[in-house]
Protein backbone atom coordinates (compact mmCIF):
# COMPACT_ATOMS: atom_id res chain seq x y z
CA UNK A 1 0.00 0.00 0.00
CA UNK A 2 1.47 3.37 -0.57
CA UNK A 3 1.29 6.13 2.07
CA UNK A 4 0.35 8.75 -0.33
CA UNK A 5 -2.38 9.60 -3.17
CA UNK A 6 -1.40 11.31 -5.75
CA UNK A 7 -3.22 12.86 -8.20
CA UNK A 8 -1.76 15.37 -11.25
CA UNK A 9 -4.32 18.78 -12.49
CA UNK A 10 -4.11 17.52 -16.38
CA UNK A 11 -4.15 21.52 -16.78
CA UNK A 12 -1.84 23.10 -14.58
CA UNK A 13 0.45 19.70 -13.54
CA UNK A 14 -0.11 20.78 -10.01
CA UNK A 15 0.57 17.58 -8.34
CA UNK A 16 -1.26 16.58 -5.30
CA UNK A 17 0.14 14.08 -2.36
CA UNK A 18 -2.67 13.35 0.03
CA UNK A 19 -1.45 11.66 3.12
CA UNK A 20 -5.07 11.62 4.79
CA UNK A 21 -8.57 12.51 4.12
CA UNK A 22 -11.72 12.49 6.29
CA UNK A 23 -14.62 14.77 7.12
CA UNK A 24 -12.21 16.94 9.55
CA UNK A 25 -8.70 16.50 8.72
CA UNK A 26 -7.14 16.56 5.09
CA UNK A 27 -2.93 16.29 4.92
CA UNK A 28 -0.44 16.61 1.97
CA UNK A 29 1.78 18.39 0.12
CA UNK A 30 1.19 20.14 -3.05
CA UNK A 31 3.98 20.79 -6.06
CA UNK A 32 3.44 23.65 -8.13
CA UNK A 33 5.72 23.79 -11.23
CA UNK A 34 7.71 27.10 -12.39
CA UNK A 35 4.92 29.54 -13.78
CA UNK A 36 1.68 27.28 -12.83
CA UNK A 37 -0.86 29.07 -10.99
CA UNK A 38 -4.44 27.55 -9.36
CA UNK A 39 -7.65 28.96 -10.18
CA UNK A 40 -9.07 31.23 -7.51
CA UNK A 41 -11.22 28.76 -5.08
CA UNK A 42 -11.78 28.68 -1.48
CA UNK A 43 -12.50 26.07 1.20
CA UNK A 44 -16.20 27.23 2.44
CA UNK A 45 -16.28 23.89 5.83
CA UNK A 46 -12.37 24.06 6.26
CA UNK A 47 -9.70 26.42 7.36
CA UNK A 48 -6.38 25.96 5.52
CA UNK A 49 -2.89 25.73 6.78
CA UNK A 50 0.30 25.96 4.31
CA UNK A 51 3.76 25.45 5.32
CA UNK A 52 6.27 25.86 2.57
CA UNK A 53 8.57 23.27 2.70
CA UNK A 54 10.67 24.07 -0.19
CA UNK A 55 11.09 26.93 -3.22
CA UNK A 56 8.77 29.70 -3.11
CA UNK A 57 4.92 30.42 -3.67
CA UNK A 58 3.01 33.12 -4.44
CA UNK A 59 -0.68 33.12 -2.61
CA UNK A 60 -2.99 35.70 -3.42
CA UNK A 61 -5.72 35.78 -0.86
CA UNK A 62 -8.87 38.01 -1.39
CA UNK A 63 -10.85 39.93 1.45
CA UNK A 64 -15.03 40.18 1.51
CA UNK A 65 -14.10 43.16 -0.79
CA UNK A 66 -12.30 41.07 -3.81
CA UNK A 67 -9.61 42.74 -2.83
CA UNK A 68 -6.27 40.57 -3.19
CA UNK A 69 -3.10 40.75 -0.84
CA UNK A 70 -0.19 38.95 -1.89
CA UNK A 71 1.72 36.77 0.94
CA UNK A 72 5.01 35.23 -0.84
CA UNK A 73 6.10 32.00 1.00
CA UNK A 74 9.72 31.17 1.46
CA UNK A 75 10.80 28.06 3.25
CA UNK A 76 9.77 27.79 6.70
CA UNK A 77 6.89 30.42 6.31
CA UNK A 78 3.08 29.83 7.31
CA UNK A 79 0.01 31.08 6.51
CA UNK A 80 -3.75 30.28 7.65
CA UNK A 81 -6.86 31.10 5.71
CA UNK A 82 -10.45 31.06 7.22
CA UNK A 83 -13.14 29.26 6.15
CA UNK A 84 -14.70 30.11 2.71
CA UNK A 85 -11.44 32.77 2.44
CA UNK A 86 -10.89 32.60 -1.92
CA UNK A 87 -7.45 32.51 -2.39
CA UNK A 88 -4.90 31.45 -5.67
CA UNK A 89 -1.70 29.46 -5.00
CA UNK A 90 0.68 30.42 -7.75
CA UNK A 91 4.67 30.17 -8.56
CA UNK A 92 5.58 32.71 -10.62
CA UNK A 93 9.21 31.47 -9.55
CA UNK A 94 11.50 28.79 -11.56
CA UNK A 95 11.66 26.19 -9.50
CA UNK A 96 8.94 24.22 -7.89
CA UNK A 97 7.18 24.59 -4.89
CA UNK A 98 6.54 22.39 -2.64
CA UNK A 99 3.66 23.07 0.28
CA UNK A 100 2.38 21.26 3.23
CA UNK A 101 -1.42 21.58 3.22
CA UNK A 102 -3.73 20.99 6.43
CA UNK A 103 -7.28 21.40 5.91
CA UNK A 104 -9.17 21.43 9.77
CA UNK A 105 -12.68 21.15 8.01
CA UNK A 106 -14.68 18.80 5.83
CA UNK A 107 -13.11 19.10 2.36
CA UNK A 108 -14.47 15.61 0.79
CA UNK A 109 -16.08 17.23 -1.84
CA UNK A 110 -13.09 18.92 -3.33
CA UNK A 111 -10.96 15.59 -2.72
CA UNK A 112 -13.74 13.52 -4.93
CA UNK A 113 -13.48 16.31 -7.67
CA UNK A 114 -9.82 15.79 -7.80
CA UNK A 115 -10.06 11.81 -7.37
CA UNK A 116 -12.31 12.03 -10.63
CA UNK A 117 -10.91 14.89 -12.86
CA UNK A 118 -7.25 14.56 -12.26
CA UNK A 119 -4.89 12.42 -13.44
CA UNK A 120 -3.57 9.52 -10.96
CA UNK A 121 -0.29 9.34 -10.88
CA UNK A 122 1.11 5.80 -10.13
Amino acid sequence: MRPFEIWRDPATKVTFYFSHSDETLTTGVMVIPAGAELPKHNRPKAFENLVQVSGKCLMKVFDDDDKATDHILDVGDTLRMEKGQFHIHSNPYVEPSYTLFKAEGDITEVVKVVRETFERVE
